[in-house]
């Protein structure tokens, strides 16, 4: 490689299948128009947030484009007239907080592109349909008596993935469906390991995985050609949909959801097991089970979208194992995806949670010891079984499968791709174990914080109930105080009222004490009424009323005898002399 060559990296390198969280803080009024200032965070790391500011008309074509999944979804009505109300702009605020709520709560929709755009337009905002056109276009012009018929709708949830009618003229008959996928954040082989593994997956021969007619990789992505099942896959045989449907009308509100017999379960969960203990005994990364990769065909059982491990790309069922660090191989993943593939199959619907909440009750006991097994808390906890493990249990062991000569298995990979494979393998554990190590911390985190934040609040609540109570006795104490300083000051003050209007004689040589001096006469004048503790007697020890106690206040200061005073002053000057 040159000096000034740089290398760019030809996969994506986040996640699409990281939960994502929406919260308003504000909003603001800007030419007019109220914008509402919305924070969003992606994934365990802290470091993945960003702002965008929306309008309600955004919110309304949102809503408008996610109608076609049926879901029932609450936006708040629209407003003419006082719409820049700041009391209706906050309750509009709260509406449309709980609506983002349940758009990401719902894992349907929020895999959307639509729901993804709107919140992360730097990143869904491109042209990911003419983009793969281009791609698939460039791949087949090398390919001879191959060619694109046409694109189909968005029948599966990735949102870099893309699906296309392809024409073959050796086989004008038959319908086939080819499919891009650009890499994704786990693809760790190189282009020419990548070419050769390809070319292996080509000449795959499984009663239980479904022939690849035609399959391509460059660069960018791989392009894998199969035929057409016209009855789609198992989840469109639970769900009653159409499998050229889109995938929000196929699945976001199916009108039904069909319950198989404990027989076919048993019957196609063995063939599902035997599928998967092959890929394992090849060492071929899979981990991408679920009910929209599974064809059945008479009976039979088809896996499908087996590339995807060595592209790179998520797993559908990845933000719940993330949850479970038991959950760390590859082998477990997809035990973990058979336990809710066998969920789907009994219960009708798939499990939106992580594990199974409480008992089931709607399926026969063999069946529900073996969901249990895999998808209880206790089971996800202490680590679940191995596949070699259920084709021994009972419930799949007794199920007689039909295979004729017709049927043998083959799948030859070169031995330095197998060692490159193993690698990858790890690699791909290493990455999920890292990013487990996040949540459960982040998890803890979170405890902390909302512990801390309770320990806090029982604090201030001790807090104000003890400064209640010592503001309680405070009030109290000086009540009792202020009470006592009345009387002491009525006493004093009488006593001094009593002197002034009686002129106190001096008292014998030696110990004459001058009297104090009388209090100073009040502003005639002013209405000023006097303190309530300073209320002055009348000489005869009864509290006069206060027209009472300005005359003899007056009284006492016109009738004071001076001649007393300047006795007492020579008597002093006797003594000190």
């Amino acid at each position: 490689m040159a000096i000034f060559e740089r290398k760019f990296s030809k996969k994506v390198l986040f996640d699409d299948t990281e939960p994502v969280t929406c919260h308003i803080e504000n909003w603001q009024n800007v030419n007019g128009h109220t914008e509402f200032v919305i924070r969003v965070h992606r994934g365990p790391f802290s470091c993945q947030t960003w702002k965008i500011h929306k309008r309600y008309n955004d919110f309304l074509k949102l809503h408008q484009r996610l109608q076609e999944s049926q879901i029932p979804l609450e936006l708040p009505p629209k407003k003419l007239i006082g719409n820049l109300d700041p009391r209706f702009i906050s309750e509009r605020q709260e509406g449309l907080q709980k609506y983002l709520d349940s758009i990401l709560m719902n894992p349907i929709l929020v895999s959307s592109l639509p729901a993804r755009s709107f919140i992360d337009p730097a990143n869904y905002c491109q042209p990911f349909a003419e983009v793969a056109l281009q791609h698939v276009s460039l791949v087949l012009r090398g390919e001879f008596g191959w060619e694109i018929g046409g694109p189909l709708p968005e029948i599966g949830w990735r949102l870099r993935k893309h699906f296309y009618t392809i024409k073959c003229k050796s086989r004008t008959k038959d319908e086939l469906i080819g499919s891009w996928t650009d890499y994704g954040p786990d693809k760790y082989l190189d282009h020419k390991d990548m070419h050769t593994v390809f070319k292996s997956l080509q000449q795959i021969k499984h009663p239980y995985i479904d022939h690849i007619d035609l399959c391509l990789c460059t660069e960018i992505g791989g392009l894998v050609v199969r035929d057409m099942n016209k009855n789609g896959s198992l989840r469109d045989l639970l769900c009653g949909s159409k499998p050229k449907l889109s995938f929000l009308k196929k699945y976001g509100n199916p009108k039904g959801h069909k319950q198989l017999s404990i027989e076919e379960i048993a019957l196609y969960g063995r063939q599902i097991l035997e599928a998967l203990k092959f890929l394992h005994d090849k060492g071929f990364p899979y981990g991408h089970l679920h009910s929209g990769n599974i064809l059945i065909d008479n009976d039979r059982v088809k896996l499908v979208d087996i590339e995807n491990g060595v592209l790179g790309v998520p797993s559908y069922y990845r933000p719940y194992f993330m949850q479970h660090k038991k959950i760390c191989s590859l082998e477990a993943i997809d035990v973990y995806c058979f336990g809710h593939v066998l969920y789907e199959m009994a219960i009708g619907s798939p499990l939106h949670e992580s594990y199974i909440p409480e008992e089931i009750n709607e399926c026969p006991t063999s069946l529900k010891k073996m969901l249990e097994s895999i998808l209880s808390h206790d089971a996800c906890k202490n680590g679940l079984p191995t596949i070699q493990s259920l084709l021994e249990d009972p419930f799949f062991a007794n199920v007689k499968l039909n295979i004729t000569d017709k049927d043998k298995a083959h799948f030859k990979i070169p031995t330095t791709v197998k060692e490159h494979l193993k690698t990858v393998v790890l690699k791909i554990e290493d990455r999920l174990k890292g990013e487990q190590k996040v949540v459960r911390s982040q998890k803890r985190l979170t405890k902390v914080q909302e512990m801390m934040s309770s320990e806090e609040e029982r604090k201030k609540q001790r807090n104000r109930m003890k400064q209640m109570k010592e503001q309680k006795s405070k009030d109290g104490s000086t009540i009792k105080r202020n009470g006592g300083t009345m009387e002491r000051c009525d006493s004093v003050n009488s006593s001094t009222t009593a002197s002034v209007g009686t002129a106190t004689p001096p008292t014998a040589l030696g110990s004459a004490v001058p009297s104090p001096p009388p209090p100073p006469p009040p502003a005639i004048g002013l209405d000023i009424p006097p303190p309530p503790s300073a209320l002055i007697s009348n000489g005869t020890g009864v509290a006069a009323t206060p027209t009472k106690e300005r005359s003899a206040l007056l009284g006492a200061i016109t009738n004071f005898d001076k001649s007393a005073l300047k006795k007492v002053e020579s008597s002093l000057k006797d003594l000190h002399t």
